[in-house]
């Protein structure tokens, strides 16, 4: 008899085969979509941590800006008190006249 005669090197091929083809199965079944899972789910923890930190960046320069426009405001107004206590009563008139004087002079 020869080894050929044998069915061990037979027997050896399915068992390869079919532990090849359980591999494939597994991981097409299970590994592969345990994977897109965990990455799915990895992603929408990333997305929404990001988002949170724009939403607090978003607000901590909305809070800036707000105080900023507070703070010229209060100078706007301030420098408008402060024209309306140097105008004099005749200031306006007294420079037209005194425009109007330069030009005669330039003549």
């Amino acid at each position: 008899m020869h080894m050929s005669d044998f069915l061990l090197p037979d027997i050896g091929n399915v068992t390869a085969t079919a532990i090849l083809g359980w591999y494939a199965w597994h991981t097409a079944s299970r590994t592969i979509p345990e994977l897109v899972a965990a990455f799915r789910e990895e992603l929408a923890n990333t997305r929404t941590e990001c988002r949170i930190e724009r939403e607090t960046l978003r607000d901590e320069l909305n809070a800036e800006r707000m105080e900023r426009h507070t703070d010229h405001m209060a100078i706007v107004g301030a420098l408008n008190e402060l024209a309306g206590r140097l105008r004099a009563p005749d200031f306006d008139s007294d420079v037209v006249s005194a425009q109007s004087h330069e030009r005669r002079i330039e003549r």
